[in-house]
């Protein structure tokens, strides 16, 4: 069955990015939630779409000086318990690459430890975090954003292959069937953003993505409940 993601939790009355959105993805039985995280100064992952908010840069202060409403990700593992969780790193020229990569290792061990049932999806459309990531851990399940239109061209499925990452995450206009092919030849997991239209939907469910990435969690889940494979 494919898999329906919450983007940036469930957002119809809640803030998106916030413990009230990931509480309603879980109230409304998303399979996962996606959100995205920037490094703090102190060495925090906060989580929220953009680099400044409210006028503070996230990636230039700590976190404790960051409106209320913006969680860490260790808030966020507390918060969700064992839902799987598909993380954005995002990143800017200010950005310390290495920094951040050891950060998504450290989170991601801590979670092996205490075994919480939690899983972490690494993603981003930043090559260079993915790649340092994966340098310093082979046990970091990594997915690679793109919106390419060009994918073939472009060299897509080498870099992945290259880099041994798990995962795909296209805008769900690049997947076509020659994708998916592509894809599954390569044993990749094909998650596709951001879906939110009955006809797409059901087209992405025929060419067989792993998971759709949605604001609607409830329309999509119908979409799929009532699909005839």
């Amino acid at each position: 069955m494919i898999k329906v993601c919450a983007h940036r939790g469930v957002c119809a009355d809640s803030v998106e990015n916030t413990l009230e959105a990931f509480r309603a993805a879980i109230t409304q039985k998303a399979d996962s939630i996606e959100l995205d995280v920037w490094l703090t100064k102190d060495n925090q992952l906060a989580v929220h779409h953009d680099k400044v908010c409210e006028g503070i840069d996230l990636e230039g202060s700590y976190f404790a000086n960051l409106p209320d409403f913006i969680p860490s990700l260790n808030d966020v593992i507390i918060t969700c318990s064992a839902m799987p969780l598909n993380v954005e790193l995002k990143t800017s020229a200010d950005t310390q690459i290495e920094r951040l990569a050891i950060k998504a290792v450290e989170i991601n061990s801590e979670l092996n430890l205490i075994d919480t049932g939690a899983k972490i999806l690494i993603s981003s459309f930043d090559i260079s975090v993915l790649q340092n990531i994966r340098k310093l851990s082979q046990e970091v399940r990594i997915g690679y954003l793109t919106a390419h239109t060009n994918w073939d061209a472009s060299g897509l499925f080498k870099v992945i292959d290259d880099n041994d990452f798990q995962a795909v995450h296209p805008h769900y206009s690049l997947v076509t069937k020659e994708f998916m092919l592509t894809a599954k030849g390569n044993d990749l997991e094909v998650n596709v953003w951001t879906v939110n239209d009955r006809e797409i939907a059901i087209t992405l469910i025929s060419l067989g993505v792993d998971s759709i990435i949605t604001d609607d969690v409830k329309g999509i889940k119908s979409v799929i409940d009532s699909y005839s494979y």
